[in-house]
């Protein structure tokens, strides 16, 4: 993900015309970020935050308990933020070529919200080094 937000600063946040008129190399980065920033948002959301839970002998009871007990932990600001993201990734994983204004407000979007989706990421990182969760117990706790 921070590779590609790397590759894409200069040219976002686009237009829906440039979107329209943009060379090869331009889709290539577009269609590389969107499927990181879906699957980073899909894995922690899906398998990342359940993962912590188990490891902590906790249940997971269903996403609006899951994310509320993130927001507990301090990994997450708000649980309602993380239900935007979600918004986003899924506005941001389909395609349309005939609705390029909506494209380009979902990368848009998406761009905006692509370092706070990282910081998710280390949220979780911080969070188990303080706690003294190795990562590789996080990826037992998911099977």
């Amino acid at each position: 993900m921070s590779v590609s937000i790397s590759r894409l600063q200069g040219s976002l946040p686009l237009e829906s015309e440039a979107l329209l008129s943009a060379n090869e190399d331009l889709l290539e980065k577009l269609d590389a970020f969107r499927v990181r920033y879906g699957d980073l948002q899909d894995s922690l959301g899906g398998k990342v935050f359940r993962s912590l839970l188990l490891t902590e002998d906790e249940e997971p009871v269903n996403m609006a308990d899951t994310l509320n007990r993130m927001e507990k932990r301090g990994i997450l600001g708000s649980a309602d933020f993380w239900r935007k993201l979600r918004e986003i990734r899924n506005a941001f994983a389909h395609d349309y070529p005939e609705a390029e204004e909506d494209r380009a407000n979902a990368i848009n979007l998406a761009w905006k919200t692509a370092s706070d989706l990282l910081d998710v990421a280390e949220k979780i990182h911080a969070y188990c080094e303080k706690q003294g969760i190795q990562l590789q117990e996080l990826n037992r706790a998911d099977k």
